[in-house]
């Protein structure tokens, strides 16, 4: 199929391919044992798609804002969640978890793992009695309730 395409777009292509990839090593540094796919294909682009942190959801109702953290294979005890007057922090890190047996390799790697941080700029500064987080089913929920005025204070939020 590949042969069907003329031979200056597949150079094209291969450039493409080269300036993608010296861009997206600047925007993040592989380790020692990762390397940049040969080739970049609908598998490897979702990995690239969420360099910046976990999927965050965040809703305003008119008493408090929810919001929504995916955090898949992550105990409550793998990440720390802190609010700094109008930002949220998570940070936090994923092991990888690979099986591996002479011979065997990885065809599709999408998943995540490693070290992440993913700060949030919030509508107004939280009250810091006025938070509640739960991991449920992989989900981070946190609450926070409006606050009247609120203080600039660091503090770590507990997680159920």
């Amino acid at each position: 199929m590949s042969n069907l395409l003329p031979e200056k777009w597949s150079e094209s292509l291969e450039r493409v391919h080269d300036k993608v990839g010296h861009f997206l090593n600047k925007l993040k540094p592989w380790k020692k044992e990762e390397q940049f796919p040969e080739r970049i294909t609908a598998d490897t682009l979702p990995v690239f798609m969420h360099i910046g942190g976990p999927p965050v959801d965040m809703q305003e109702t008119a008493d408090e804002l929810i919001i929504r953290v995916e955090m898949p294979g992550l105990t409550k005890d793998d990440f720390s969640v802190e609010f700094a007057g109008k930002r949220l922090t998570i940070k936090g890190e994923k092991d990888v978890v690979r099986e591996r047996k002479a011979g065997d390799g990885c065809l599709i790697s999408e998943c995540l793992y490693g070290s992440f941080a993913r700060s949030l700029h919030l509508p107004y500064e939280i009250d810091e009695k006025k938070i509640t987080a739960d991991l449920k089913h992989g989900v981070l929920n946190i609450r926070v309730s409006k606050p009247e005025k609120g203080s600039y204070a660091r503090y770590r939020v507990p997680v159920s």
